[in-house]
């Protein structure tokens, strides 16, 4: 269950008549509630998630967040009673995907280039580099789980649907720069290998990231539209087992220390796949977005930022807007 809130300036008072209205008759939502103050308005609805992505159409339709008013998109996690979700006749396409806010907002949030994003690449480097030496399965997986490398691959995925070039640029940067720190970190693995055991032996997890048969890309191409059906669903929880399934980790880091190692050939087959995985995830991703008819919604930042009251002016009167919703004239007041 979700909460919409639209802040809007009460004049002029057509937008909030149009607004209720257009709800109402377009996508049947009768139950809203209207909060005015004395210079500004919020109109309050709650909706199942799966209807979040056509309320917000019927909204940029009437200009909201782009001429005036600002839109809020709020998950309820418990509602007391539990509400009873209304019937609404919507496309395939959208009663099985959220927002594209929500999305662009998920994806914004895991390809955060800052010292933490950072700092798990090069953690799950050296718990990769690890296993890879010590032949442990057992350890890649914990590698797995926590690289973040996902986050950037999915970001240059929705920047080409969205035409976000910024984001497509900050994809890339992020995706290059993660695979250089999983390189160095399998240079010095590699490195302090050689000094500890002088000799040591290509493993066999080592020789697992080879290249890709067409097995591994069965695998890529299946985890990549799983990563494009979990991105846009409502239920995002198997993003983890994706990440595991596809391996970016280790690949990457495979790459520096087979090279150390002297095995050339492995080193660029590690290398080959590592980018049939990326490939493979951000062209299925794309598909599947495209398939979902996502639509990338018009953007503006109005001269109006939010609402505000004047000490002294606040004067909120709550009315409950439902059913007779043709009937506007206590909003007129």
């Amino acid at each position: 269950m979700s909460q919409i809130q639209i802040s809007l300036p009460n004049e002029p008072k057509k937008n909030t008549e149009s607004i209720i209205t257009a709800l109402n008759e377009k996508i049947n939502i009768k139950s809203m509630i209207l909060l005015k103050g004395a210079n500004n308005s919020l109109i309050i609805i709650r909706c199942p998630r799966n209807r979040v992505p056509k309320v917000l159409e019927v909204l940029n339709e009437l200009g909201v967040g782009i001429e005036f008013g600002i839109i809020d998109i709020l998950k309820l996690q418990v509602t007391i009673p539990e509400l009873k979700e209304d019937q609404l006749d919507v496309s395939e396409e959208l009663s099985s995907r959220v927002s594209v806010e929500e999305i662009e907002s998920s994806i914004k949030e895991g390809m955060e280039l800052n010292i933490n994003y950072y700092l798990f690449i090069i953690l799950a480097a050296l718990i990769a580099g690890a296993g890879l030496i010590l032949n442990s399965t057992a350890i890649i997986i914990g590698a797995m789980i926590i690289s973040p490398l996902m986050g950037p691959i999915l970001g240059v995925s929705y920047g080409i649907i969205s035409k976000n070039y910024l984001l497509i640029k900050k994809g890339i940067v992020g995706q290059i720069l993660s695979v250089l720190i999983a390189l160095v970190i399998g240079f010095l693995l590699a490195i302090v290998a050689l000094l500890i055991y002088g000799s040591p032996s290509i493993t066999h997890e080592m020789l697992n990231r080879n290249f890709p048969t067409i097995f591994d890309l069965i695998v890529s191409i299946a985890a990549g539209l799983a990563v494009g059906f979990a991105t846009t669903g409502i239920i995002q929880s198997s993003l983890v087992g994706i990440a595991i399934a596809v391996s970016l980790m280790p690949p990457a880091v495979n790459i520096g220390v087979t090279l150390i190692f002297g095995n050339v050939l492995l080193s660029f087959g590690s290398f080959v796949l590592l980018m049939s995985n990326i490939l493979a995830i951000n062209f299925m991703a794309i598909l599947i977005l495209r398939i979902k008819k996502m639509k990338i919604l018009e953007k503006n930042y109005p001269f109006w930022q939010g609402p505000e009251e004047k000490a002294g002016r606040l004067s909120i009167g709550v009315k409950l807007v439902k059913k007779n919703l043709k009937k506007l004239d206590n909003i007129k007041n």
